[in-house]
């Protein structure tokens, strides 16, 4: 067990200072998080960036659609969003958030974001928003469906989900 949180601990710090490619955050703020169970199981892991508030510490996981290059998409891949979901699922349970002592509230953002999009929209628009977003965007039905059904995950599990301009 030991040796397992050891490498976990040396992958996590190998993650906080590595800057991938695609990442464009609005700020480097990368944080390390350690997760502890009721068990006393650690878990160590990074977010891509997070944003402190008065009480509230936003856990911002990043995903972006193909390179700058113009043949990238207008969504992340699926796979990548499945991974930023995942990610959702734990955050959305941290009970007790604290930063350099102090209690904070936990609020996780998904933010998908690649250089095709034209404007920002997020989980919480209401249907006017949301089909400005879609044709100024051009969207396709799918893809317009896909949001949809990628909004009303988040709203339902107390997440947020931001699509904006890389």
């Amino acid at each position: 067990m030991e040796f397992s949180r050891k490498k976990a601990k040396e992958a996590q710090s190998r993650e906080f200072v590595t800057i991938q490619p695609k990442e464009v955050l609005a700020t480097l703020t990368k944080a390390k998080i350690t997760i502890t169970n009721f068990l006393g199981g650690e878990y160590f892991l990074t977010v891509d960036e997070v944003k402190l508030e008065n009480d509230k510490i936003y856990l911002i996981e990043g995903k972006h659609a193909g390179s700058i290059a113009k043949n990238s998409s207008i969504l992340p891949n699926n796979s990548d969003i499945k991974d930023g979901l995942l990610k959702m699922i734990l955050y959305t349970n941290l009970k007790n958030t604290v930063v350099n002592n102090i209690p904070k509230n936990a609020i996780p953002v998904l933010l998908l974001s690649s250089s095709k999009l034209k404007s920002v929209i997020n989980s919480v628009a209401n249907e006017t928003e949301f089909e400005h977003f879609c044709k100024e965007n051009k969207l396709k039905q799918a893809q317009q469906n896909y949001l949809k059904t990628l909004f009303e995950e988040a709203k339902t599990n107390g997440f947020m989900v931001i699509l904006k301009e890389r």
